[in-house]
């Protein structure tokens, strides 16, 4: 129990003056002996004893309510659901759930609007004097204000221009927000309102410390919830848009993957998948989804035209159902006119070509008449390890290492690669570019484990000794162990899960072990690594095991064997693009040129406000600039001062697809069992008499304590005259 007035307490103190009366006014005597008394003396005995009885119940009487009535006046209150009478000032805390989720919805209106709808019925209710402070939360806290809590007006203005943000649920950081708000204020009559559909997810995400910090905030507070959403809304989501194959070039329609996954709890039919390319309505494509049942994801292949170099944005979306924000997808693709690769052959043959490690692979980087080689998309450009210069790699997009041999520390050969080409590569890789390497023969796993896996840190793992196939067979890379989530996944389903068909006799073996940015996106038959990967700041290394020519496998005679290539080459010139697609939330970073690490920087938001940024900040010496918040999907741009809009650098952002995954919300009665205490269950659109005046004074037992001090009052009038007429 605690009180709203609890100085009055002192006033309990009044039960002690009728005993201090009592003892007060005592008879005072002195026995006096009187012969004709003695008779009655009996008789006077028995009457003093009823008397002194009915004198200590009235007394109790007396006693008993001038001490409730004291109690009354310092107003008890339950702990668990704490707030302040009609007419009471209050401060009051309206945290307002902004994820996407508040965006399905529910007949003609999302629940976002009607948790503001409820949120103004609110401020509407609060007595005279109160003040309030509204946050906006959804996976962390965002404080909006007012100014000056006791304006309300503003807190109005505030509440109606509310966005729906693309962020995931999680009520811990908004609760951790609103107790410091609370422990500001400073009326002793507090109250928290929480706007939400009360989506499970939220509760799970931090689950005992949001019932902790709920908790300690019901011991001082009125804690409401009020509940937005009252079914589960019908919800197709856009979990990821991915280039089938090949390199994004311009000049032609190139097939895009969009994957498209029901997330309610009953099928959805009739859906459209749409696609363009910077907004090109014109030249959309749709392709039809007749039926999705519940948790299945479906992919749908549509097209777009490329038409201009450069970082470009690719839209996917789907439709209709209850809950828009998860419909958009942003893609930001790097759009090449040409890819220049460097190709290095360890074991190049002038007398006979198809007996070099390359001549599969440069085949497969050009698969086309020898007429077309020049004006192909894909430019690949061979040497030997003597001929690979440094400089080379200053005009290439990606490098392939193709059985290339490396020379001792502190000797050159002729046919290894140089040192100074090996110092390059490095930086090479570190500035964003894509590296692939086979290995074979001529791959000395000692060497390699010192120059690219210790010295430089490019090997995802330390080589192991080379491995010859068993009798009984050779081994068969694996289609199932591919990831599905890595760029491997597409050789998961026909026709490319024939690489299951591809014999292997002879591979390097890897020292795997849980590490950074490192994984095995495929693996062989028996469990060992065909395939493995490492992230170097923007660029990435890809590793495969066997040869890249007939010498350990007869994979390159295989017709899974170019598109294996195409889709690494594209997964390696993608890598740097990553940096331009993020999720909802996390921030944006940019490294401008050196010569532009003094100019003012700012962004341009999906709903083209400019934020400014300022200076770039000095990172390892260069510039870098961060957008740090990012809780809106959708295009953004940054840009210099002063500089036009379409020169700005392109990002993407897009919805995090955690919220959708499951939009099940708790009951009342399951949230209470969580949090151990009883919270006010509303719902959004209901009367809202629970949040009145009337309702106030109904969490105080003051009116129960006068009603009881008025029956006591009764009891104590009829008991006076009682005992009066005794004597």
């Amino acid at each position: 129990m605690s009180f709203i007035a609890p100085l009055m307490l002192w006033g309990v103190g009044a039960a002690s003056v009728p005993i201090i009366l009592h003892l007060f006014y005592r008879s005072r005597y002195r026995t006096v002996p009187w012969a004709a008394m003695k008779f009655l003396l009996t008789s006077i005995e028995q009457t003093s004893r009823r008397l002194r009885l009915q004198e200590l119940l009235l007394l109790l009487v007396r006693t008993a309510l001038l001490g409730l009535l004291g109690l009354a006046l310092a107003r008890p209150t339950t702990q668990a659901s704490r707030g302040s009478a009609a007419g009471d000032a209050v401060d009051a805390i309206l945290l307002i759930d902004t994820s996407y989720s508040m965006g399905a919805r529910d007949g003609a209106k999302t629940r976002l609007e009607r948790a503001k709808e409820s949120a103004l019925a609110v401020l509407d209710h609060l007595p005279s004097h109160s003040t309030v402070q509204i946050i906006q939360t959804a996976d962390r806290a965002m404080p909006l204000g007012p100014a000056a809590a006791s304006d309300l007006d503003q807190a109005r203005e505030l509440l109606r221009s509310i966005l729906l943000s693309h962020l995931s649920t999680d009520y811990l950081p908004g609760l951790e927000e609103a107790s410091r708000a609370l422990a500001r204020g400073r009326s002793p009559n507090k109250e928290l309102y929480l706007f939400s559909d009360l989506q499970k997810s939220g509760w799970d995400a931090q689950s005992s410390a949001v019932q902790a910090k709920l908790r300690e905030i019901g011991k001082t507070c009125a804690v409401t919830l009020v509940r937005c959403g009252t079914r589960m809304p019908r919800n197709v989501s856009i979990v990821a848009v991915q280039p089938q194959s090949g390199i994004p070039h311009t000049g032609e329609r190139v097939a895009f993957s969009v994957l498209v996954r029901n997330s309610g709890t009953e099928s959805v039919r009739d859906l459209t998948v749409t696609l363009d390319v910077e907004g090109r309505a014109k030249e959309r494509e749709s392709q039809a989804i007749p039926s999705l049942a519940p948790g299945e994801t479906q992919a749908v292949t549509v097209t777009a035209k490329l038409e201009e170099a450069g970082f470009r944005t690719v839209k996917a979306s789907v439709g209709p159902d209850e809950l828009d924000a998860d419909n958009v997808f942003l893609r930001v693709v790097h759009v090449r006119e040409q890819t220049h690769v460097l190709v290095v052959d360890g074991s190049p043959s002038v007398d006979k070509p198809e007996t070099s490690a390359s001549f599969y692979l440069m085949h497969t980087l050009r698969p086309v008449p020898e007429s077309a080689w020049v004006t192909y998309h894909v430019q690949p450009k061979l040497v030997t390890p003597a001929e690979a210069l440094p400089e080379l790699l200053a005009d290439a997009d990606a490098c392939i290492l193709a059985n290339v041999p490396l020379a001792p520390s502190g000797e050159t050969s002729p046919s290894a690669l140089s040192q100074e080409f090996v110092d390059r590569l490095r930086r090479f890789v570190h500035e964003g570019h894509g590296l692939l390497m086979f290995a074979g023969p001529r791959v000395s796993v000692d060497l390699y484990d010192r120059a690219f896996f210790e010295e430089h840190a490019l090997l995802p793992f330390k080589l192991l000794a080379a491995e010859t196939a068993p009798p009984a067979g050779p081994l068969h890379p694996d289609p199932g162990s591919a990831d599905a989530s890595s760029f491997l996944s597409v050789f998961r389903e026909e026709p490319l899960s024939r690489l299951s068909q591809t014999n292997v006799t002879s591979w390097i073996g890897v020292e795997e072990h849980a590490a950074k940015d490192c994984h095995v996106p495929l693996r062989y038959g028996n469990g060992k690594p065909a395939v493995v990967c490492r992230l170097v700041d923007g660029g990435e290394v890809i590793f495969v095991t066997t040869s890249v020519d007939a010498l350990w496998t007869d994979w390159p005679l295989r017709h899974t064997y170019l598109p294996f290539v195409h889709v690494a080459l594209s997964h390696l010139l993608d890598s740097p693009t990553a940096a331009h697609n993020v999720v909802a939330g996390e921030p944006l970073k940019w490294r401008p040129p050196a010569a532009d690490g003094d100019k003012m920087f700012f962004a341009r938001d999906p709903d083209g406000k400019r934020l400014r940024l300022g200076v770039p900040s000095m990172i390892e010496g260069q510039p870098l600039v961060t957008v740090e918040e990012t809780p809106r999907a959708g295009a953004y741009r940054i840009l210099k001062e002063k500089a036009p809009e379409e020169s700005g650098v392109l990002f993407a952002v897009t919805p995090d697809l955690r919220e959708s995954e499951d939009l099940t919300a708790l009951t009342d009665r399951e949230i209470d069992e969580r949090l151990g205490f009883g919270v006010t269950h509303v719902t959004a659109g209901d009367d809202l008499s629970a949040l009145s005046g009337s309702e106030r004074l109904k969490r105080e037992w003051s009116l129960w304590i006068l009603s009881l001090v008025a029956v006591i009052v009764g009891v104590e009038t009829v008991l006076a005259w009682y005992c009066g007429k005794g004597w």
